[in-house]
Formats: C-alpha cells, sequence, structure tokens
C-alpha cells in the first residue's frame, strides 16, 4: 500500500472519532467560529488601544457580550419590578372580565363550538392560570439553562478563536491544497458573508424595536422596554415578533380600545413583519454590503436574505449565521472551479 493511501485511511478513521469526541460541543464552536469572522474586526479595533493579545482578546469579549446583555438586563428587570406590582384582585378581576367578554363574543357561533369553549373558558381561574405558569416557567428555565450552558461555552471557544485567530487563519490558508490567493479570496467571501449578515441582523433587530417601540408608546406602554423584547423577538425562528405583539394587542382590546388592539395587530403583521422583515431588510443586506465592507461581496442580497431563512428552518436561531455560512463557501467552491478548475482534464 502506497503511503498516501495508508495515510487517508488512518487520517479519516481518526477525523471521525476526533468528530465523536467533540460531538457536544461541535455546534458550539462552529458557531463560536463564525461569530469570530463575522466581528473579528471589532478585536482588531480593540487590539489598536492593547498590544496584549489575551487582555484585547477578554474586552472584545465584554464588549460583545455587552451588546446582548444590557438589552437582556433591562427586559428581565422591568419584568421582575412589574411581577413585584401585580394586584392579585385586579388581576382577578381581569381574568373574571375577560372572560366574560369571551363568552358573549361565543354566544355568536354555533353551539356545537360555543358549548365546549365556555366551557373550557369557565375553568380559567387565577389558581389554573398559576399552576400553568408554573409548569410553562419551568419548561422555559429548562431551555434557558441548556442556552446559557451553550452561550458560555460558545463565550470560551470565542475567546480563544480570538487570540488564535490570526495564526488559526494562516495555518487554514496554508493546508487547503488550494493556491493561497484562492484560498484567502473563498475565506474573504465567506467572512464578508458573516459580516454583512451580522451588522444586518443587528440594524433590522434595532429597526423593529424602535418601529415598535413608538407605535406601543402612545398607548401608554413603555417604548423602551416593548421596543427591546420585540427587538429580540424578531430573530425568534417562525414567531418572531407575535411573542410581543399578540399580547400587547389583546391587552389594548381588553381596555376597551378595539381600534387600538386592530392597529397594532396590522401594523406589526404587515409594516413590521411584512414590510421592513421581507422587503427593507434586503435594501439593509445591500447597503451594509456596498457601504460598510471595505471589500463588498460579491453575492447578491437576496441570495444571502433567502440563505438565512433557510439557515433559520434548519437550524433555529444559529442558522442566522450557519445558512449564509454554507452558501457562501459553496458559491466561493463553485467560483474557485469556474476559473481554475474547468478547464484542467
Amino acid at each position: 500500500m502506497k503511503p498516501k493511501y495508508f495515510f487517508w485511511i488512518i487520517f479519516a478513521f481518526t477525523f471521525y472519532w476526533i468528530l465523536q469526541l467533540y460531538k457536544p460541543f461541535l455546534m458550539n464552536l462552529v458557531v463560536a467560529l463564525l461569530l469570530c469572522v463575522a466581528t473579528f474586526g471589532l478585536k482588531r479595533f480593540v487590539d489598536r488601544f492593547i498590544k496584549y493579545n489575551f487582555i484585547s482578546s477578554f474586552i472584545t469579549i465584554v464588549i460583545f457580550l455587552g451588546i446582548f446583555i444590557l438589552p437582556l438586563t433591562l427586559v428581565i428587570n422591568s419584568t421582575i419590578n412589574d411581577i413585584t406590582k401585580i394586584n392579585v384582585n385586579q388581576l382577578s378581576k381581569f381574568i373574571n372580565e375577560s372572560k366574560q367578554q369571551s363568552i358573549e363574543l361565543l354566544e355568536q357561533f354555533p353551539s356545537s363550538i360555543k358549548d365546549n369553549a365556555i366551557d373550557s373558558i369557565k375553568s380559567i381561574n387565577i389558581n389554573t392560570i398559576a399552576s400553568h405558569a408554573v409548569n410553562i416557567s419551568g419548561t422555559i428555565g429548562k431551555i434557558g439553562i441548556n442556552f446559557v450552558a451553550d452561550f458560555t461555552f460558545i463565550l470560551i471557544f470565542l475567546y480563544l478563536f480570538y487570540y488564535y485567530g490570526i495564526f488559526l487563519k494562516n495555518y487554514i490558508i496554508d493546508i487547503i491544497p488550494f493556491d493561497k490567493l484562492d484560498s484567502k479570496e473563498i475565506l474573504n467571501e465567506v467572512s464578508g458573508v458573516l459580516k454583512v449578515v451580522f451588522f444586518s441582523t443587528i440594524i433590522s433587530m434595532i429597526l423593529q424595536g424602535l418601529s415598535f417601540g413608538i407605535a406601543v408608546s402612545f398607548f401608554g406602554f413603555s417604548g423602551i422596554l416593548f421596543g427591546v423584547l420585540y427587538g429580540i423577538a424578531s430573530i425568534i425562528p417562525v414567531v418572531g415578533g407575535a411573542i410581543v405583539w399578540l399580547p400587547v394587542s389583546f391587552y389594548i382590546y381588553w381596555s376597551g380600545d378595539l381600534s387600538g388592539a386592530i392597529f397594532i395587530a396590522l401594523y406589526s403583521m404587515i409594516f413590521i413583519g411584512t414590510i421592513i422583515d421581507n422587503v427593507i431588510k434586503p435594501l439593509i443586506i445591500n447597503i451594509v454590503n456596498k457601504i460598510m465592507l471595505k471589500n463588498p461581496v460579491k453575492i447578491n442580497e437576496m441570495v444571502i436574505f433567502i440563505s438565512i431563512l433557510a439557515g433559520l428552518a434548519s437550524f433555529g436561531f444559529w442558522g442566522i449565521i450557519i445558512g449564509p455560512t454554507m452558501s457562501a463557501f459553496f458559491i466561493a467552491l463553485l467560483r474557485t472551479y469556474q476559473y481554475k478548475f474547468k478547464h484542467i482534464q
């Protein structure tokens, strides 16, 4: 057996078991690597002021963490304050009035539908709601613990990628069996797409949150709190901002303002959910690509937009960066084949 065949057999065997070994952390590693590529410009900026790599990497992590932690802290603090201010008697009154309004609305429906629905509504009280809230909070707690654990490992790996980033980039370029110029073009294309996705997602979150916050402030809600909530919810797959605007719309309706409830629902679905998220977002991607990047990527903004949607559908939340990365890498490989290997027999 030729040495090179023996090498590839051993390599494939070892690589398989390496994947099995790191399988519990594989997704965290991939996400951390992609985040590092997307935000490495921030690390370079910090390096201008701090010459020690281990310190600048740590400060970059702190800045990155602050972008996400500060809005969440605001939401958590406001939520805790609101919960502590809940008046049980007023809540019970709210539940009874809502039940009565719902029953009156159901009276218009056929009896086969009405009877079962009314029985279900009558069984609702503050005790059953508390019981369901405890069950839901337990489920959310488990999800939250898993998310915090994953996010902690992502931050650890992200620090390591920041610290060893330049070395890893040069090493990857060196071992890829392409011309170094081709390797750099592929990596630059992928990193460019990641930067476009990262910045356009942040801008879209801010734009959607700002739009919703301004609208609900006219109805007496905290524009900052609900704007932050909507911005965070907007990146959740499938449900998105409905997590926020549905309860707000229902509360406005219960308060006796039917036209206001309809306005918030239509405004959220049509203007924010459709126009901003599906029409303006591709334009944001195009603007970020052409203005914010020194070397704009050569991929159409609609391809990037569709790859984000595909990533969300296939991989959930982290598909926002995984989908565009896979698409960009595949397109870069096609270009390499087109210009370098197509005519080689």
